[in-house]
Parts: structure tokens; sequence; C-alpha cells
């Protein structure tokens, strides 16, 4: 719920140019995009929902810090140090959360078999507008106050990355379940073909 009130939080920082900071902060979805894109099979899902949701608390983090006093420490062109530390946080946290949906939309469709796929994708997306709808009455009221509002969020999104660790087991490069029942028996039938696979296996000559 935070990305559509970041026009107003550019605006309470004294951002001299919103619309262009805004169009940086909405460009850098695309390095989120790649990023997730090309590390998260490699990493598995866990690992890469949970050190995105760092990383975009690391950079609010960075945001909060630099909005304080966005005017100070100019350098010798006349340009706020603290503004360009705004406009960099902020776009840094749009490209991890954009990592972090991305492997959260990935791994929804994989936590559940196929016999129970859409009721369970259908529950967590209407959990997540439900959250996003609360979300908004909070930014709502910490939106005058940016600081106290990127401290919220950030602790939210570190208290979050806790979360992936509660999940089942990460299926990154397995096949999908096509049921509840077929999960161990998957895994029953994988041990087996291991098993005949190294009985076959002759011995090395020497």
């Amino acid at each position: 719920g935070l990305l559509i009130w970041i026009n107003s939080i550019f605006v309470e920082v004294h951002l001299k140019d919103v619309y262009t900071n805004a169009l940086l902060f909405a460009v850098a979805n695309l390095p989120g995009n790649v990023v997730s894109g090309a590390f998260m099979d490699k990493v598995g899902r866990k690992v890469m929902l949970s050190s995105s949701m760092v990383c975009a608390a690391l950079c609010l983090a960075c945001f909060a810090y630099y909005a304080r006093d966005p005017d100070n420490q100019r350098e010798e062109s006349g340009m706020p140090v603290g503004q360009v530390g705004i406009v960099l946080s902020a776009c840094a946290f749009q490209a991890f959360s954009i990592s972090g949906w991305n492997t959260i939309d990935c791994m929804t469709g994989e936590l559940f078999p196929t016999s129970n796929r859409s009721t369970g994708m259908g529950i967590c997306t209407a959990s997540g507008r439900i959250g996003a709808m609360v979300a908004q009455f909070v930014n709502g009221s910490l939106a005058e106050d940016p600081v106290r509002l990127l401290c919220v969020a950030c602790g939210s999104l570190l208290f979050g990355a806790i979360a992936p660790c509660m999940l089942g087991e990460d299926r990154a490069k397995r096949p999908l379940e096509d049921g509840v029942e077929n999960s161990n028996e998957d895994e029953e039938e994988e041990e087996l073909l291991s098993g005949s696979y190294q009985s076959i296996t002759p011995p090395p000559i020497v």
C-alpha cells in the first residue's frame, strides 16, 4: 500500500520535481523483474522472498534517514544530498519490493496442489486485498509524518521476512503436485527410483 502514497511522500519531503522522481520510481520496476527472473530458481523461493523483503526494509530505513532533513549537506553543485538519497533509496525499494512480489506470486501457485490451487490462490489474493485496504488507513493517518510512516513500513517488512521460514518445502525446480494425497507417494517413488538406480550401477573397474 505504500506505493500508492509515494507522490504524497515526495511532496511532504519537499522534492523539487515530483513527477520526474515518480517516473524514476516506476522505471525501477525493470531491474526488480530482471533480478527476480534471474535468481529465483537459483537461490530458491524462500531465500529470494526473505532477502527481497529485508533489502526493501533497509532501503526504507535509508529513505527515512534522508527524509528527516532532505535539504541538508549540499554539495558544491548545489544539489541536496538528502534529496538524491531519497530518490535512490525509493527506487531501490521499488526494485526489491517488485522482486518480492514476483516471488510471492510464483510461490503461492506452487504451494497448493493442482486440485486446490485456484481456491488457495483465491483465498491468498483476497487476504492480500483486505490487508492492502487496512494499510491505506494506516498510511493515510501517517502521511503527514513521512519518517514515521517509512519506519512503520520498514518494521512491517522485517516482520514479514520471517514468514517464508514458516511455509512448506521450497518447490523450486520441482514438479507441481496434482493432489494432496499424491505428495507422500511422489516422495516415496522418488526414493525407490533413486535406490534402484544406485543398485544397478556397476562397480568401478580396478
